[in-house]
Parts: structure tokens; C-alpha cells; sequence
């Protein structure tokens, strides 16, 4: 990795850090580069301001996630143990961030979604698709469930999986307001029942 690309590294790595643990109003430009050790010419020579640099990591924190779901949702897994997965995905990688920031983070996507979406138009269009992706890997794991018999077979697979999602985004902010990691626990059984499963996960 050359000098000029591990600084705009540094740069989104402390970004995500300090705006997870905080939020992207309290964060300003200095405390980034005071937090990575980069001057301020440096900052500004990679992002004209600090929007810029939170859309960088939300594109480069998807890039790297994605090889992820497509390991938990593929089609090689069965229906219901890809649910399962992605749970303790979730549960895993929350978990791991409250370990290392002392506290429960949320999700870093939908708060950063939250509070820019309405003044910020092409981090909320990227909130947006990213939201849609994971909507169409829930919707697709549905469809194959009810093709095997292992939900309800009345479901609205695309209603339902935004309705999943949604769910998910909720106890993952509860968790954040509570400052605990165990109110993820909820999530699993929850989408079992919202999608009446019918057989126990292997």
C-alpha cells in the first residue's frame, strides 16, 4: 500500500470509528485528523468535506461486507440456516464493535443514514440502494422457503422481507439506546415467528 492511499485509508477508518461510536453531527474534520494523525490539507486533498468522506466509507464499508452476504445468502445454503446466519452476523460483528468502542454502536448505515438522509441527497440515494440489496437477499431467501414448504405460504416475500429488515434496523438502534449487545438475541426467534417457519434451523 503506497503512502497516498494508506492515508485516505486511515482517513475512512478513523471516520468510521469515531462517527460508530459518536455520531456524524459531534464529529467534525479536526477530530478526524487529530484522531488518524493527518493534517488537514490531507483530509481536504482526498474529500471536499466531511459528507464526502462519510459517502466514501459507506461505499467502502459495503464493498467489503458484500463478499459476506453473499456467503451467508447463497444459494448453496438452505432457507432457514441463511436467516440464522445472518443473525449471528449480526449478533457477531455488534458484538465485536461494542468490545472494541465500550459501547454498543448500532448499525454505522442507517444512523448515518438517519441524520444525513434529509439534507444530504446522494448519501440518502446510497443508504437507499444499500438498504435494497439487503432487501432483495432477505426477499430471495423467502421465495426459496416457500418453495420448499418451510414458511407461510401466504407471505408477500418482498413486503415481508422490508418488514424483516425494518425489524432488524429497530433492535439493532434498541441495542444502541440500551448499551446492550443481548437485546440482539430477540432477532432471530422474532423473524421465525413473523415468517411462521415451520421446521427448527440445523
Amino acid at each position: 500500500m503506497n503512502k497516498c492511499h494508506a492515508t485516505r485509508q486511515k482517513l475512512l477508518d478513523t471516520a468510521l470509528e469515531l462517527i460508530w461510536s459518536s455520531s456524524y453531527g459531534n464529529v467534525t474534520v479536526d477530530d478526524i485528523c487529530k484522531a488518524g494523525g493527518i493534517s488537514k490539507s490531507s483530509f481536504y486533498h482526498f474529500f471536499k468535506g466531511k459528507s464526502g468522506l462519510a459517502l466514501a466509507v459507506y461505499r467502502e464499508q459495503w464493498e467489503q461486507s458484500f463478499p459476506n452476504y453473499n456467503r451467508i445468502f447463497s444459494a448453496m445454503v438452505a432457507p432457514l440456516a441463511r436467516l440464522s446466519n445472518f443473525c449471528a452476523y449480526i449478533r457477531a460483528g455488534i458484538e465485536e464493535s461494542t468490545e472494541r468502542l465500550g459501547k454498543c454502536p448500532g448499525c454505522p448505515y442507517s444512523l448515518i443514514g438517519m441524520e444525513l438522509s434529509t439534507i444530504d441527497e446522494e448519501i440518502r440515494l446510497q443508504v437507499q440502494t444499500a438498504f435494497g440489496r439487503m432487501v432483495r437477499y432477505l426477499e430471495q431467501t423467502l421465495r426459496d422457503a416457500q418453495h420448499e414448504g418451510l414458511i407461510d405460504p401466504t407471505l408477500d416475500p418482498h413486503q415481508t422481507a422490508e418488514d424483516l429488515y425494518a425489524y432488524i434496523l429497530g433492535v439493532l438502534l434498541q441495542a444502541k439506546v440500551q448499551n446492550d449487545v443481548t437485546v440482539l438475541d430477540r432477532i432471530e426467534p422474532r423473524l421465525m415467528a413473523m415468517i411462521g417457519a415451520k421446521v427448527p434451523v440445523a
